[in-house]
């Protein structure tokens, strides 16, 4: 809590300037956001709206340090040295930096918000003084069960690559069928993949972890159809989100953990 000194001093005429209520003082609420580079100009619009409507409305002093790619030692001592309350944290590769640092500075509420599918979602939170906003560890399994399932029902065979930190869900791909899963980050996988592709003649070829645009474009040329899932995206609703975020400062809360967007909070797009 910002702490603020106030000095009552006697008018020429003899009338006292009138205190400020102390119940007011102590529900001033300070709020740093860190945004990651790059952001739409659309979502930007939304945060200076909103920080400023937080600032008019609900008396919460804040600042913004836009287009941070990675913590520096400065941004560290400023928030060590700083009596925020809240800290906000925007995008995917800042919420995941930044989440060692928060657990060793336990005196402010952080709160850690991604802004794509999140990739670090299976891995556990226990700080009593983060909570971290993500699409949630099954998302892609929820997104996409009802068409794997449909094809699979029909009988169609499905080739798979990922890489190692995204397993397939095993309901997909039992460990049976290891063979017909390869892994982009292996040494030389091109090849095997190649010609497992020309053993198995795959109905569908089904890309699970985001591989590069020269790979994607390599695998056209191979006897079956791409089912790109890694290019599954979300968009934020930012003004709902961030609704939620000033119900919880304003009762001067935070609910720790991993908790999952719901659907009025993102619109996830998927490939047809």
């Amino acid at each position: 809590m910002l702490t603020v000194t106030l000095t009552l001093l006697l008018s020429g005429c003899g009338k006292n300037i009138p205190a400020i209520d102390p119940a007011l003082l102590q529900n001033k609420l300070s709020v740093l956001l860190i945004s990651k580079p790059n952001l739409p100009d659309t979502v930007k619009t939304v945060f200076t709206q909103t920080l400023l409507s937080w600032r008019d409305n609900e008396k919460i002093s804040y600042e913004w340090l836009p287009d941070v790619a990675a913590l520096q030692e400065q941004h560290v001592n400023k928030i060590q040295s700083t009596a925020y309350d809240y800290i906000i944290v925007v995008g995917n590769e800042l919420t995941a930096q930044i989440q060692p640092y928060a657990s060793q500075i336990p005196d402010k509420k952080w709160i850690l918000l991604d802004d794509a599918v999140s990739v670090n979602a299976s891995q556990a939170l226990n700080d009593k003084q983060i909570a971290w906003k993500q699409t949630g560890s099954d998302f892609m399994q929820q997104q996409w069960d009802q068409w794997v399932k449909q094809e699979q029902g029909m009988g169609k065979t499905l080739e798979w690559v990922t890489t190692n930190d995204r397993p397939i869900p095993s309901a997909w791909a039992p460990s049976e069928e290891a063979e017909y899963i390869s892994y982009a980050d292996a040494q030389g996988w091109y090849t095997p993949f190649q010609n497992q592709v020309k053993q198995h003649g795959p109905n569908w070829i089904v890309v699970y972890s985001p591989l590069e645009a020269s790979v994607l474009q390599r695998m056209k040329n191979l006897p079956a159809p791409i089912m790109n899932m890694a290019s599954t995206s979300v968009n934020v609703n930012w003004s709902v989100v961030l609704a939620g975020v000033l119900d919880q400062m304003k009762k001067h809360q935070l609910t720790p953990g991993l908790q999952n967007y719901t659907l009025q909070e993102i619109q996830v797009n998927k490939p047809q």
